[in-house]
């Protein structure tokens, strides 16, 4: 068993009351089914208001109840968790002992990352100048892969896997090829993504695994051009104004767009931004890099390589957005606190509800939305 993490994972370690925006607050928290047997089996007056605090949602689930704003019922005044402080961190359910950590499975590789939604795992991966490398770690093999674990058993589907590891490969190496501008990287990623699902298509469709070899190093990829239309954020933006709002984040956030950006300013703004001091675009390498390692290996799943691809950049382009208008709001400036803060809210907001993820996935496949001109011409 492979555990596959990029470099800066083990510098992690949660802060606790220090963080601004604590993880026990905003959303509901999950319980797996031993920790909710476990509590309650719990005895004494903790034991009691522990049962109290817990209740069965529609969807047959168990969740913790919120508090005042959206708070857990076992997060202090002191942001300190209270089941912690009695039962010690054994006790934790899954999602909180998990939290910011996230993994997908595929073939024999366990891929583990650390989620932006935690203001310290941006604070680690946006402080940082060098590159990110992904780093192997070979398991025991009673090394627990999990519920969602596949099984690859035929040579077919793991031959795809070995395939779709050098393509990942591939992809953050052009992502991180700082000869090139950001915007030259950005479109070449997506050329070299369409070309790999032309491959995918051809080996789903003649079942050859003669085809899966990757296209050549440098491959034609589209040209860009700087124009930042209004029209495209519009497209871009619409499948996140129908998501469910998960905190009052989010919802500031669209009306600031929608404040703020318009047919005469839209241009004028981006381009002041991305004209500033206070750009800095080794931090979009960054997130793009952390939106490919967590989405682009789906597509071992669904073949569907180029729609996870669009996502990497429609996800990178709405945060850019959101630093505009943060940039914006403080007359001008833009620091790596606010750097953190954006992406934070982005990833929370998306990042952390299925339906959200899915309706973004569902855009992403759109043509006529997220083509690669189109997005092109964005980038």
């Amino acid at each position: 068993m492979i555990l596959r993490i990029p470099d800066y994972y083990e510098e992690f370690s949660c802060i606790a009351s220090r963080c601004k925006d604590s993880c026990c607050a905003g959303w509901e928290i999950d319980i797996d089914e031993d920790s909710y047997a476990y509590y309650q089996s719990c005895e004494g007056a903790f034991g009691d208001r522990l049962r109290e605090s817990m209740y069965v949602a529609e969807d047959g689930g168990y969740r913790f109840k919120l508090k005042g704003p959206k708070r857990c019922a076992m997060l202090n005044d002191n942001n300190l968790c209270d089941l912690y402080t009695a039962l010690g961190e054994e006790a934790l359910c899954e999602v909180c002992t998990e939290y910011p950590r996230f993994s997908l499975f595929y073939g024999n590789v366990e891929q583990k990352c650390l989620s932006l939604s935690c203001e310290e795992v941006g604070r680690i991966l946006f402080e940082r100048k060098t590159p990110v490398s992904l780093v192997d770690h070979e398991m025991p093999d009673f090394y627990d892969q999990g519920e969602e674990a596949e099984v690859f058993d035929e040579d077919e589907d793991r031959d795809y896997i070995a395939f779709m590891e050098q393509v990942q490969e591939r992809a953050v190496h052009i992502l991180q090829d700082r000869s090139r501008s950001l915007e030259e990287r950005m479109c070449q990623f997506l050329s070299f993504c369409s070309s790999v699902q032309d491959i995918t298509n051809h080996y789903q469709a003649k079942g050859n695994l003669k085809v899966l070899k990757l296209p050549p190093e440098h491959t034609g990829g589209m040209q860009w051009s700087r124009s930042f239309s209004y029209q495209d954020f519009c497209d871009r933006f619409a499948v996140f104004t129908g998501m469910e709002e998960l905190d009052d984040e989010w919802v500031n956030t669209k009306k600031e767009f929608a404040e703020l950006f318009h047919e005469d300013t839209y241009e004028p703004l981006v381009v002041e931004y991305l004209s500033s001091g206070d750009y800095r675009e080794e931090d979009y390498e960054q997130l793009l890099v952390y939106f490919t390692f967590r989405y682009l290996m789906n597509a071992v799943y669904d073949y569907d390589l180029i729609s996870y691809a669009r996502l990497v950049i429609v996800a990178t382009l709405v945060v850019r957005d959101m630093d505009v208008v943060r940039f914006r709001r403080n007359g001008g400036h833009f620091s790596t606190l606010d750097r953190i803060d954006t992406a934070r809210i982005f990833s929370k907001e998306v990042e952390h509800s299925q339906g959200n993820a899915d309706d973004l996935k569902e855009m992403c496949m759109m043509e006529e939305i997220a083509s690669l001109e189109a997005l092109s011409r964005q980038i």
